[in-house]
């Protein structure tokens, strides 16, 4: 595999910049540049870096359900709060809203996340 010249990799990484959302910049501007390496076209390194940002959205749409859902059941089931759980659904649902596919799990990992903080403060309240 060749390395691509200098100036080929800030032409590649301008376009990311402008056309990718910046949680997946970083992966996409790989996809596209080792597409080029490999010989494709343009078109071919476009269409990878596309492919690398909506696979990472769907991901972290995906994640953000989960981690949501486990901060939820934390609190009803145990009565406590999993922290961790909720902080991370909500860095995920950051990045999984962009999702095209996804978005609802990440909206509702959201919504779980933040249903896990309220039942742990109602169960605080009642005691």
């Amino acid at each position: 595999m060749a390395t691509l010249p200098i100036g080929t990799q800030q032409q590649w990484r301008a376009w990311t910049d402008t056309n990718i959302a910046r949680p997946f910049r970083k992966r996409a501007l790989k996809a596209a540049l080792r597409t080029l390496e490999s010989g494709h076209n343009a078109e071919a390194a476009i269409s990878a870096a596309k492919q690398v940002e909506q696979s990472r959205a769907n991901y972290m749409a995906l994640s953000a359900l989960v981690l949501g859902a486990i901060s939820a059941a934390v609190a009803f089931f145990v009565g406590g709060i999993s922290i961790l759980a909720t902080l991370f659904a909500i860095a995920s649902f950051f990045q999984g809203r962009r999702s095209t596919e996804s978005a609802w799990q990440a909206w509702t990992g959201l919504g779980l996340a933040l249903a896990g903080v309220l039942i742990f403060a109602g169960k605080l309240v009642v005691g």
